[in-house]
């Protein structure tokens, strides 16, 4: 390729580089493109970071490529977070909830359960009722659980990350 060959356009290098990342150069045109850029001064993201893909050295790089890890872990620790808050927040309510309506000396209380669409009596709505709290706690339980192994596991990335 001559020297006079090489008056591109920064548009037209920007549409070059598009084309070799969706791999629609053919192996002539790659070449044809290295040359281009080991030979130009034009600089953009797209020129960079092809430049950076061929090993080309006469690029100058001032823009970073790499994602900082330490925002990643942020997300995810806040993401975290949010779910605890969550969890916490709807066992408090179903905790209170539960204290306010059933105490155990009041009996005055009435429950109404259904079982099948037909209304279960006193006893038969007490114990559908228990058991749907036990099973309420076994599930706050399992996510209670479940938040501590995040939390461990979100503890050992930022250690690691910490570490390097």
């Amino acid at each position: 390729m001559k020297t006079e060959e090489l008056n591109l356009t920064a548009e037209e290098l920007d549409e070059l580089c598009r084309l070799y990342m969706d791999c629609k150069l053919s192996v002539l045109e790659e070449k044809e493109l290295e040359y281009v850029l080991s030979h130009t001064s034009m600089t953009s993201p797209s020129i960079i970071e092809v430049g950076s893909l061929m090993n080309i050295p006469a690029i100058v790089r001032p823009y970073k490529t790499s994602r900082k890890p330490k925002f990643r872990i942020w997300k995810f620790v806040s993401g975290i977070a949010a779910s605890l808050t969550a969890i916490l927040s709807i066992a408090c309510f179903f905790f209170y909830s539960q204290t306010s309506s059933m105490s155990d000396g009041d009996t005055t209380g009435y429950i109404a359960a259904y079982r099948h669409g037909e209304l279960l009596n006193d006893n038969e709505a007490v114990v559908a009722t228990n058991i749907a709290i036990a099973k309420a706690d076994s599930l706050m339980n399992l996510a209670s659980l479940t938040e501590r192994e995040y939390m461990l596991k979100a503890n050992n990335i930022i250690n690691e990350t910490h570490n390097n």
